[in-house]
């Protein structure tokens, strides 16, 4: 699903009008129910962003619900940090296939090569080696592909990956367990699948390091499509001054990975 058109939302703390691009915004199916008609598929999207005048951060959630197949049934959305003035609910809503999906049983289909691949690890390696290259079409995925591709890239390093149960909460999304010269190390990796101009905010790299410390975990990694705030770094650095707890994964980074791992 993909959203236009453009919603404002007015900054809690200084009154500042936001004007937020839809197209920024990824959206994701997280739900679908067999209905009289067909399914009814549930989507969710969020954009983090700062407001620019006074750096407090405003969050807007996007659902929608698509029913019959093609149309749109319903809309909301969600804000925090701030007033939504003007909302999507009269903007163009177009709903395409993404060109990489997995099904429960890990099914890769490739439209342009006309091929299914049911083997989870053929299927990751050769969606690697697609993203290696055009990196820009990483964007076209889901945010749980997104998830599971890092979990992949890290367990060809050598690492136990495990993918966590999705929820709002934050925290880590894969934990990563490999042990080094007899020493078990122990990563946490928080995943952010957002549109270029969608910067990881300060909130993220907190809740992360919060996990980080309940768990006794070595290292704490947030690894995005977008880039981070200079809250976010200036955060990180703090934490990294006595020891390298936290690592700051952008989308150059991410790049660099594919390259890497398809070759590997």
């Amino acid at each position: 699903m993909n959203l236009s058109g453009t919603a404002i939302i007015e900054c809690q703390k200084c009154s500042n009008e936001l004007a937020i691009d839809g197209s920024d915004i990824c959206m994701d199916a997280v739900s679908s129910e067999e209905r009289g008609m067909g399914p009814e598929v549930g989507y969710e999207g969020e954009l983090e962003c700062e407001c620019p005048k006074c750096g407090n951060n405003v969050l807007i959630r996007h659902s929608a619900w698509e029913y019959p197949v093609g149309a749109l049934n319903y809309s909301e959305n969600e804000v925090e940090g701030g007033q939504l003035i003007e909302g999507f609910k009269d903007l163009d809503f177009s709903f395409q296939e993404e060109i990489y999906s997995f099904d429960e049983e890990f099914e890769l289909y490739l439209p342009e090569k006309k091929i299914i691949i049911t083997n989870l690890e053929t299927s990751v390696d050769l969606l690697l080696a697609e993203l290696a290259r055009s990196p820009d079409l990483i964007y076209s995925i889901a945010s749980r592909k997104f998830e599971e591709l890092i979990a992949h890239i890290f367990s060809k390093q050598g690492f136990s990956v495990e993918l966590t149960k999705r929820t709002r909460d934050g925290g880590r999304d894969i934990i990563a367990l490999r042990n080094d010269l007899g020493i078990p190390v122990k990563y946490l990796i928080e995943c952010k699948h957002y549109a270029k101009k969608n910067p990881v905010s300060v909130e993220v790299a907190r809740a992360l390091y919060g996990v980080q410390l309940q768990e006794g975990a070595n290292k704490s990694v947030i690894a995005t499509t977008s880039y981070f705030t200079r809250d976010t770094k200036k955060f990180v650095t703090a934490q990294n001054t006595t020891e390298w707890h936290m690592s700051l994964k952008d989308y150059q980074d991410i790049v660099g990975w594919l390259k890497s791992s398809s070759n590997g």
